[in-house]
């Protein structure tokens, strides 16, 4: 299972992330290898530890289920430019309500191209 997460610079709520994360990983749970659990993070720098401490913390959970869990820090840009490459089953988008910057996003077009899963949280 590979998941990409990513938001805007204010998003700074762990339990959301957590809940988003659970969420993807359970669409796609059916559809994808499940021995292996990558969490890709794009940023920004909240996000990025929120994925580090979601891994860190339900690793020996996914240990005992015989799954390993990693995560990554990629760049967006890099995942715009070379959508394809990182082979994803699930995006998943956090942002505040009063965002409005992100009406088109590059990403989450691929990812609707290519029929992954798009998962937007807005808190």
């Amino acid at each position: 299972m590979k998941i990409l997460v990513y938001g805007n610079t204010k998003f700074a709520d762990y339990n959301t992330f957590t809940r988003a994360v659970v969420v993807a990983i359970d669409k796609i749970v059916d559809t994808s290898d499940n021995d292996k659990l990558e969490i890709y993070t794009a940023g920004p720098y909240k996000i990025n530890q929120f994925a580090a401490e979601f891994v860190n913390k339900t690793e020996g959970f996914f240990k005992q289920k015989g799954i390993r869990s990693r995560f990554y820090r990629i760049l967006k840009k890099d995942v715009e430019e070379n959508f394809d490459r990182y082979d994803l089953d699930g995006v998943v988008y956090l942002s505040t309500k009063n965002d409005r910057s992100e009406i088109f996003d590059v990403v989450i077009a691929e990812a609707e191209n290519n029929n992954i899963p798009v998962s937007i949280y807005k808190i």
